[in-house]
């Protein structure tokens, strides 16, 4: 995977990530609070984990563009 994929990836998994921890009960939740671990596929379709990124980067970011319509 190039490296652009994988900062893709990265930044789709941060969005994500901070998506879900809206429904967590915001008390429990602070800075040193680990995000929960989910999956999504890339932009190849391949499924690509939170905690399996976490385990070569120190940190992810998610990035979504619900209107890019650049694929089609």
């Amino acid at each position: 995977m190039t490296k652009k994929k994988i900062a893709m990836c990265i930044c789709i998994l941060a969005l994500v990530s901070a998506c879900a921890s809206n429904s967590v009960n915001r008390l429990s939740m602070n800075a040193d609070s680990p995000a929960h671990d989910f999956m999504l596929p890339d932009q190849d379709g391949n499924m690509v984990s939170l905690s399996g990124v976490l385990q070569e980067y120190k940190g992810a970011v998610v990035a979504f563009y619900p209107k890019d319509d650049s694929r089609y």
